[in-house]
């Protein structure tokens, strides 16, 4: 059997008091409530209640069945000392509690019975003693709908009570963070919003305005700022005013992300099946002509790119980007396109993790990989083998890959909130189940950071199911708590991708079922920054560079915040926070010379790449010439 050493104590501990309250999240007490603890935990964040969540930074994953005869775990299942394991895998326990019922998922307890002493499992949701009278009062109308007419807030079409302990005894375990906010929440309405809107109505989860998310997807006139559905947001919204053909807008924050200020309306944006064709797309007001000469001064009325710049701008604050399925190959496989009709700049770089990687050489005139043809001229000048018009979308740098089987699945830090399951991860299919990087192309994640989750048996790097990071690598995801030094300054977004069509909003919650998708979703929602009150921009910013004060070295010069990426440029040279074109101010980790351009200046370090993001991109507008892809001025489907 494996033993479970006596937890060690870790900075983020702290007390917890008699009388504190604990929303379970492991299947032994949580599973027809799983959905809906989020949305009571919502709820109570909307009220003022402060949630710590519980996670044992040491904890372990126990890939096999805990009643694996020679692999039994040190934890039994329910009550502790039952001698009953589980049937399933699990964490190791976050946290040791004796405590009695409230509400029970199952209505089997009676309110006030004791249950004993369990050790909770997979990132428990605590509320200390101080505040157990306010939360109580908000989780009794949540888990009562005979008081839902005198409060209306607690109103949902879905409903199942969520189980809530009361601990009888005092108890110290590690906050991994203490939200004190409910995430401001902006679904993206990408022709599968439905799926979406699917996993926040099994929470119970409401828009800004109190509202329901909508059961069906969007239509023409129903979806927007101005709506009933304000936090559903169009393509044509959050790209913003696109400029005209001979002079095209570049400010990638004039979208419905962004507030009039510049600054983010939401601290979440989720894009469930957005497809790489309707990236592709471009239309102008008369019809995109051949050339730009040609259009005259005409408006841009859809580029699919400045939707991708939109989205990399609003991750340079403090906020969360969640994609699911083909989003996630439409968003990451981005290279800037320059040329017409495109005229992207540096900005509209979709690769948030990964580095694009590098084409191999073809002097022969021959590619090993079948999927890629050899092209001259095709990278600066040179022969080099890039993906054949029929495999370019599914190709550039993060391959569409087959799940793995839900039993092969192996689960990587289970310390990271996030990553907080109970039981097998149950995969499921579509056109994007899961992801490889490239090994032909040599692809990466960026800094090589760790942000694979959730992958099949060989990876990470090869059919990774769950993903997280931060934008640009610029950071570690994971790191311990009590350790703010950790973070680099400057660092903001985060970005989650997560394979498969759809996940089940079935319940109750079991083991290998795909229903356990669906919590990794409504984790992400509570990961964000904003629910710790380090919102966008990270609270207070004097200077107004989009770094907040508690994260900028330097809080009274918009120029100067930090050198996260390590490109030998200030952050913040430009006057705001921007990696992507920090090379193009004169910051404080610039040289005297105007820029970063010069050669030995600003930028230059780690510059050594022979084919840069451009080089891609001319192979987009080379199959764009060939006819091979959709016509400049589609019409939407």
């Amino acid at each position: 059997m494996a033993t479970l050493a006596p937890r060690t104590a870790d900075a983020g501990d702290r007390a917890f008091a008699a009388g504190s309250l604990i929303i379970p999240t492991d299947l032994s007490y949580q599973s027809t409530g799983m959905f809906q603890a989020y949305g009571l935990i919502y709820q109570l964040l909307r009220e003022g209640v402060h949630v710590h969540w519980l996670i044992d930074p040491n904890k372990t994953w126990h890939a096999a069945p805990c009643n694996t005869a020679g692999d039994l775990c040190g934890w039994d299942c329910g009550i502790e000392g039952s001698g009953v394991k589980c049937a399933y895998p699990t964490s190791s326990p976050d946290v040791t509690a004796t405590t009695k019922v409230l509400w029970d998922d199952t209505g089997v307890a009676a309110r006030g019975s004791t249950l004993g002493t369990h050790r909770y499992r997979s990132g428990p949701f605590a509320i200390d003693a101080a505040d157990h009278d306010k939360a109580l009062a908000i989780i009794d109308v949540w888990n009562d709908p005979s008081t839902w007419a005198a409060n209306p807030w607690a109103m949902r079409t879905v409903f199942h009570v969520a189980t809530v302990h009361e601990t009888t005894a005092a108890l110290s375990a590690n906050s991994a963070r203490e939200m004190v906010a409910p995430p401001t929440i902006a679904v993206f309405a990408d022709g599968n919003e439905d799926i979406a809107t699917g996993y926040l109505r099994a929470a119970g989860i409401p828009q800004s305005n109190g509202t329901e998310f909508p059961a069906g997807k969007c239509g023409a006139t129903t979806c927007g700022p101005t709506t009933a559905n304000p936090d559903m947001l169009s393509e044509e919204a959050i790209a913003g005013d696109l400029g005209t053909c001979s002079t095209p807008n570049t400010d990638h924050k004039n979208g419905a992300l962004f507030k009039s200020d510049g600054t983010p309306a939401f601290c979440q944006i989720m894009s469930m099946h957005w497809g790489v064709n309707e990236r592709e797309r471009v239309e102008c007001e008369g019809g995109c002509p051949a050339t730009q000469a040609e259009c005259a001064g005409e408006r841009f009325t859809f580029n699919g790119h400045e939707v991708v710049a939109e989205v990399r701008a609003f991750l340079g604050y403090r906020t969360h980007f969640f994609a699911e399925c083909q989003a996630v190959n439409a968003y990451e496989n981005l290279v800037p396109n320059p040329a017409w009709p495109y005229l992207d700049d540096a900005g509209r770089n979709g690769h948030f993790l990964t580095t694009a990687g590098i084409p191999p050489a073809c002097p022969a005139g021959t590619c090993t990989n079948g999927d890629y043809e050899c092209v001259q001229n095709g990278c600066s000048g040179q022969a080099c083998c890039l993906p054949k018009a029929a495999t370019w979308q599914n190709l550039p740098g993060f391959e569409v890959a087959a799940a793995p089987a839900s039993n092969a699945v192996k689960v990587l830090r289970p310390d990271v909130p996030y990553n907080q399951l109970d039981g097998a991860f149950g995969t499921t299919g579509g056109s994007e189940p899961a992801y490889n990087l490239s090994t032909y192309l040599g692809s990466t994640y960026k800094n090589d950071r760790q942000v694979t989750l959730l992958t099949g048996a060989n990876g990470p790097g090869n059919q990774d199911v769950w993903m997280s990071g931060y934008l640009d690598g610029c950071d570690d995801i994971i790191f311990k708590s009590g350790d703010p030094s950790h973070h680099v300054v400057g660092c903001e977004g985060k970005i989650s991708y997560l394979g498969g069509h759809q996940y089940s909003t079935n319940v109750p919650v079991q083991s290998g079922s795909q229903s356990q998708g669906t919590r990794l979703f409504l984790n992400a929602l509570f990961e964000a920054q904003c629910t710790t009150g380090d919102g966008p921009g990270g609270g207070t910013d004097t200077d107004g560079d989009g770094v907040g004060d508690n994260n900028d070295p330097f809080p009274d010069d918009p120029r100067r915040c930090g050198d996260s990426d390590a490109d030998g440029c200030d952050d913040c040279s430009t006057g705001v926070f921007d990696l992507a074109n920090d090379c193009e101010g004169n910051g404080n980790g610039g040289d005297s010379g105007g820029g970063g351009t010069s050669p030995g200046g600003c930028c230059e370090t780690g510059s050594s790449t022979p084919v840069g993001w451009f080089a891609l991109a001319g192979l987009v507008g080379l199959f764009l010439a060939r006819g091979q892809t959709k016509k400049r001025a589609q019409s939407r489907r």
